[in-house]
């Protein structure tokens, strides 16, 4: 069945040429409509007032306590007024913010998607200047002491964006893979389509059709054998020798078939003078 199908194909190759041209460029528009995504990622961490720290104090052994007021930021952020300033900035850029689960502690992690490298930046930029500013206008909203106000510092933040391929690698596959089958399944069917009418207007069965490409080196064979069997006044195929389990008498002679002499009475005289009637006559004249 694969060497019937590879050998329609091989005879349309036209379709299949055809078939290759238009995968080619269904393959380079499929890389065009979904070019690569550029990735960026920050964490912001939340310090503790200076009230809470006190004099001589390491903030960092008192960052407990902190995880609700930066639940409160990724709250404001995920919101729609914050998207749409994103949007101003970087108009292809999506987003997700939400508290690091790889941390224990008030770590803000921002992760950025944007169709180009610059939009990446710009939208990842634009967090790391924002959350300051929001968290220090929500605390003012509620009359916070200055000495309690909680405040932030980028703790990672990428330089420049990564890039991501793996949609357009999926793509392109999607449409190479399609592009060959339907390439594959129309050359068949024009195959079979073209030998189906070659045969409605030749009386030939379409099989005989198809097998008429694989006669090539198996002709020789038949012509010599039919040859052989003119010379030997047999058909070809047929044996001279007889079959077996034929019964006797059919095929090859029989003894009972074969001449034999049969031995005969000698004359009498009578039938002898009969036979010879001048020496009769000549005993009479004397």
């Amino acid at each position: 069945m694969v060497l019937e199908f590879v050998r329609a194909l091989g005879r349309r190759w036209y379709v299949v040429l055809v078939g290759l041209m238009l995968t080619a460029a269904m393959v380079f528009g499929a890389a065009k409509a979904s070019p690569p995504d550029y990735q960026t990622r920050g964490l912001i961490l939340l310090l503790p007032s200076t009230s809470a720290v006190g004099a001589g104090g390491n903030p960092f052994l008192l960052l407990s306590g902190l995880e609700q007021p930066a639940g409160i930021l990724v709250a404001y952020f995920s919101g729609a007024p914050a998207r749409a300033e994103v949007a101003k900035v970087a108009p292809t850029a999506e987003y997700q913010i939400g508290i690091d689960d790889s941390t224990r502690g008030p770590v803000i992690a921002v992760d950025i998607t944007a169709r180009s490298a610059q939009e990446a930046m710009t939208a990842l930029d634009h967090f790391v200047k924002q959350i300051p500013v929001e968290l220090a206008r929500l605390q003012t909203a509620v009359n916070a002491p200055a000495d309690a106000v909680i405040t932030s510092m980028p703790l990672t933040v990428d330089s420049k964006p990564t890039v991501d391929r793996s949609g357009m690698v999926r793509m392109v596959i999607a449409a190479l893979v399609l592009g060959l089958v339907a390439t594959g399944l129309v050359g068949y069917a024009v195959d079979s389509l073209v030998l189906r009418r070659r045969a409605r207007r030749e009386g030939t069965p379409p099989r005989r059709r198809r097998a008429a490409g694989r006669r090539g080196t198996r002709e020789a064979a038949p012509e010599a054998a039919t040859d052989a069997a003119a010379g030997s006044g047999t058909e070809p195929g047929e044996s001279s020798e007889p079959e077996p389990g034929a019964p006797a008498g059919e095929g090859a002679p029989t003894d009972s078939d074969r001449e034999t002499p049969v031995d005969e009475p000698a004359p009498s005289a009578a039938e002898e003078e009969a036979a010879d009637p001048q020496p009769v006559e000549s005993g009479r004249q004397h």
